[in-house]
């Protein structure tokens, strides 16, 4: 791992396919409120506190955001933030990609492939974007629910990758995490053609 201090509130940790087979977690588990990923960050907390003196005071919360930066690895961004009334106790967590100027040497960024996941904080929204997607360009689909919270997991052709990304985009969040993990651990709400009978309920 490589830890990094970007400010007082912030530091960056690099985190390689080796460190997490060497903590037995894989990268589907990096989930929020998952209590692998919970243990994983707290372990990473510790070590930046020793590493570069980065630690929470008491009025102030952690926020994690993760993104890939290859194959290989992914960057893991750890920030203070000053707590305010009705976030305490929240669980600050999010996936993103980097800011240009946390990106430093790091040219190789990680590119959506044919299986992406989505999340969208409503089914409508889910419903609306569905609808806009050529039905062409998906292979499969499924619809899982974790956490109060909607995933469509896509399977696109070569050429729909671009165009698919494109669109869920403008609805819901694109995140690094394999169909797997809500397989496992989310609930299955359409297992398959999800994407065809979410379109169909509009007008409806």
């Amino acid at each position: 791992m490589k830890i990094k201090k970007i400010n007082d509130d912030k530091v960056q940790i690099i985190i390689t396919n080796q460190d997490l087979e060497e903590r037995n977690f894989k990268k589907w588990e990096l989930m929020p409120l998952s209590p692998k990923a919970q243990e994983l960050f707290q372990d990473l907390l510790d070590m930046a506190y020793h590493e570069c003196g980065f630690q929470i005071e008491e009025d102030s919360q952690l926020m994690v955001e993760a993104y890939p930066l290859s194959v290989d690895s992914i960057a893991v961004i750890m920030t203070k933030v000053r707590s305010s009334r009705g976030t305490e106790n929240a669980n600050l967590f999010t996936f993103g990609q980097p800011d240009e100027e946390e990106e430093d040497d790091e040219e190789s960024c990680f590119e959506r492939g044919t299986g992406q996941v989505w999340n969208f904080g409503d089914l409508e929204t889910c419903i609306q974007a569905c609808n806009r997607l050529v039905p062409d360009y998906l292979e499969a689909s499924a619809l899982y629910k974790y956490f109060d919270e909607y995933y469509l997991a896509v399977i696109t052709i070569d050429l729909g990758i671009e165009d698919v990304a494109a669109i869920l985009g403008e609805y819901g969040d694109w995140i690094p995490v394999d169909e797997v993990f809500f397989k496992e651990h989310g609930q299955i709400l359409i297992e398959r053609e999800a994407v065809p009978n979410l379109a169909s309920l509009i007008g409806k």
